[in-house]
């Protein structure tokens, strides 16, 4: 069984609140915004700062987390990866709407200018895993996670048209991404 057990102070110590299922809005478990660190057991977990899975987001593998950085007392929702992050696969293109020229990618590529397709993307299609889209090369700048059968038809519609210039999958080894 995977949990993710949030703390309301450092070092995983304090009040504590054990989850085994994915939640939306802390709020209904009365621990928004009060997680200092966290223990992971099983799968990952994808922690955000806002509420329904969405804004600025850390991944979080089994183990201890004792300090968060910048998610410290800012975790609004948490996700649990039920996905296998065995044989990763997501295909990326051109156009929106799946159209245009198209890229499967199965492992990490921290410049798309290799398979010319830097600043080309417009859509994607996640196969299999899940992957942390990045705008910046060598996995830097605002990012982005999408999840096995998400298809995201049009990046204009989220302000990412052509600006997608790395990516990686998430692996079992991640302890924090």
């Amino acid at each position: 069984m995977s949990k993710i057990v949030l703390y309301d102070r450092p070092d995983c110590t304090g009040n504590w609140k054990e989850l085994t299922y994915s939640v939306p809005d802390l709020e209904t478990e009365i621990f928004s915004q009060t997680a200092r660190s966290l223990k992971v057991e099983g799968k990952h977990w994808v922690a955000y700062k806002d509420k329904g899975f969405k804004g600025d987001f850390m991944v979080y593998g089994p183990g201890d987390h004792n300090h968060l950085g910048s998610m410290d007392s800012n975790i609004v929702s948490v996700r649990l990866v039920t996905e296998e992050l065995g044989n990763p696969d997501i295909v990326l293109h051109e156009h929106i709407h799946f159209e245009g020229k198209s890229r499967n990618i199965d492992e990490l590529v921290n410049d798309l200018k290799i398979a010319e397709f830097n600043n080309l993307v417009s859509s994607h299609e996640v196969k299999e895993g899940v992957w942390i889209l990045y705008e910046g090369l060598h996995l830097t700048g605002r990012r982005m996670i999408t999840f096995k059968g998400e298809k995201c038809p049009d990046y204009t519609q989220i302000g990412w048209n052509d600006k997608l210039s790395s990516l990686k999958p998430l692996l079992n080894r991640d302890h924090e991404v």
